[in-house]
């Protein structure tokens, strides 16, 4: 009876937390409110319009080495853990890649990831062939915390960095550890668009006098997975969802209960 009642409340908060719709801020949020896809939890792990998936071009598996099998925050859907000397990092068919970050409608990149502790860790380089400078790299520092873009444009020789702060959490559960995180680029207005977690979404601009419209990487490009060129930053943990979409998404992909700064630990999060 008693572990009946539980059961009920539990499920009660639940559905009570599912309808706080008015709890969202639509200006912390979004850009607009129209949305291309029904939110629901899942929505990183179902298969997005013209989506290209990274995990799966690279055909990763447990058998893999220095890859196992874990646990990931959207239930039913796999997600992988990767250790020391995992290598398979350099994307064969590339070209999806690339020709995605050039759409002219933009792209955005999406990731659901755990990272070790005190590691520094690539998630995505793009590069031209013997070439340590990156035209795009994601670097994801937990020692720091700090997240870090690296962006050039073909016009412009300079690299362009971009510094975020990433959000802190208790680790108590190590489902609370992951981290969901996606970035725009909106050729339109010449924005850079991040999303992390349940916080407010942060905005960077491109100066117009540099930019052509697209980032214009090069065809011959060369697209790395979890580490830059020469093994180097090998990103050491787990990572559930790599994604990269031939467009913006106006709205993150995952729900939450509120967006705001400084929300308790059980608002924090996406609901799965």
């Amino acid at each position: 009876m008693m572990i009946a009642a539980i059961k009920f409340l539990v499920t009660l908060f639940v559905l009570c937390c599912l309808n706080l719709t008015t709890a969202i801020d639509p200006s912390e949020n979004e850009i607009d409110s129209d949305n291309t896809y029904e939110k629901h939890p899942k929505s990183p792990a179902s298969i997005l319009r013209d989506e290209v998936n990274i995990l799966q071009l690279l055909n990763i598996s447990p058998k893999d080495q220095g890859v196992s099998s874990v646990e990931g925050p959207i239930s039913h859907f796999p997600a992988y853990k990767f250790r020391l000397p995992y290598g398979n990092v350099l994307i064969s068919n590339a070209s999806n890649v690339t020709t995605s970050m050039n759409d002219p409608e933009g792209f955005t990149a999406i990731f659901l990831i755990r990272q070790q502790k005190n590691n520094v860790g690539t998630l995505m380089s793009v590069n031209s062939p013997g070439r340590l400078n990156p035209w795009f790299q994601i670097i994801s520092n937990s020692k720091t915390g700090t997240l870090s873009l690296k962006y050039r444009l073909k016009e412009v020789s300079k690299i362009k960095q971009i510094d975020w702060g990433l959000p802190k959490h208790h680790r108590r559960s190590p489902l609370a550890a992951w981290t969901w995180l996606s970035i725009s680029f909106n050729p339109k207005y010449g924005i850079i668009r991040l999303d992390l977690d349940c916080d407010p979404s942060r905005f960077e601009t491109i100066k117009k006098k540099n930019f052509t419209g697209t980032f214009n990487i090069p065809e011959d490009s060369l697209v790395y997975f979890g580490q830059e060129p020469g093994r180097k930053k090998k990103f050491l943990g787990s990572i559930q969802v790599a994604k990269v979409l031939p467009y913006v998404t106006d709205q993150r992909l995952w729900s939450c209960v509120q967006i705001a700064n400084n929300l308790s630990s059980e608002f924090r999060k996406p609901y799965s």
